[in-house]
């Protein structure tokens, strides 16, 4: 890293050798699903996607499409080559499987699922067996050292930089009960996972719900301050991505789409306030960017 030492001088022909030599180096950053988000990340995302040490939120309320984000974000990782560690605190292997199927392959996840299952469209799906893998935790904990444990876990046995939590309100201090400890245990993970991203050129996606008074309004676009639990969330990420459930359009054609926009309320790297319309097929479960 360049400038190491205690105390490093800017202006010094040696650090400004080093900084423009590093510069020019490729971008070691992850494209997301939506092109007009991946040119708004600048500096180490370098127009590319979401770069290493960044910790980026997605934040919805309850059925808006929040996990199939991640999902959507997952696969797009695993196409550019990164395996994925997903940390899901409310849905079993068997359904992030069957979702996570439909996304990679592009097929209906209906044709995945107990009842419906086929084997022939499944055939599709075990042709991607040499992509990257995408770990899950052996059983599922809401105690947030566990999250925490999985993530070193994953990073140290398999060489996976690639995480998504979801979502970070479920990570609750074990013996501890009430509404404080919801806040302690979002402060302690978020805090944890991102020096821990930092410190291991990792990328954190940390989904998340809004608080009561910004998830029961829908008249207005939700904003970084209406995610529930702590302000830490805010403060810590390096972008924050809200679904705006004040502007959903669901279609009932065919299988069915969830339309709305993703607002891109903070970035500390590039531009924020704007968003980009998308659209969710809930027959492939795929994300697409819409027409502005």
């Amino acid at each position: 890293m360049i400038g190491a030492g205690e105390l490093t001088d800017l202006n010094s022909p040696e650090f400004m050798a080093a900084f423009a030599e590093e510069q020019q180096l490729p971008t070691e950053a992850i494209p997301t699903p939506f092109e007009g988000l991946n040119k708004a990340l600048r500096d180490a995302g370098g127009g590319v996607g979401i770069a290493p040490t960044w910790l980026t939120i997605i934040g919805a309320n309850p059925g808006h499409t929040k996990s199939l984000l991640a999902l959507n974000f997952a696969a797009k990782a695993i196409e550019h080559g990164s395996s994925v560690g997903f940390a899901n605190l409310e849905m079993s292997k068997v359904q992030v499987a069957s979702r996570f199927y439909a996304i990679q392959a592009g097929v209906p996840v209906a044709a995945l699922e107990r009842g419906s299952f086929s084997p022939r469209i499944f055939e599709t799906v075990e042709a991607s067996r040499e992509l990257p893998a995408i770990y899950t935790p052996r059983t599922v904990s809401t105690n947030y050292t566990d999250v925490v444990d999985f993530v070193r876990e994953c990073h140290g046995e398999k060489n996976v930089s690639f995480f998504v939590v979801d979502y970070v309100q479920l990570c609750a201090i074990a013996g501890v009960s009430g509404s404080d400890s919801i806040v302690e245990a979002v402060s302690n993970v978020t805090l944890d996972l991102r020096e821990w991203a930092v410190s291991n050129n990792a990328i954190i996606l940390l989904l998340s719900q809004f608080n009561r008074s910004t998830s029961a309004n829908y008249k207005d676009t939700p904003r970084s301050q209406g995610l529930y639990g702590s302000m830490v969330l805010e403060s810590s990420a390096d972008v924050c991505l809200l679904v705006d459930h004040s502007r959903v359009m669901r279609c009932s054609k065919g299988a069915g789409s969830f339309r709305s926009f993703l607002v891109v309320d903070k970035s500390r790297h590039g531009a924020s306030q704007f968003d980009i319309p998308f659209e969710i097929s809930m027959g492939t479960l795929r994300a697409r960017e819409g027409m502005p």
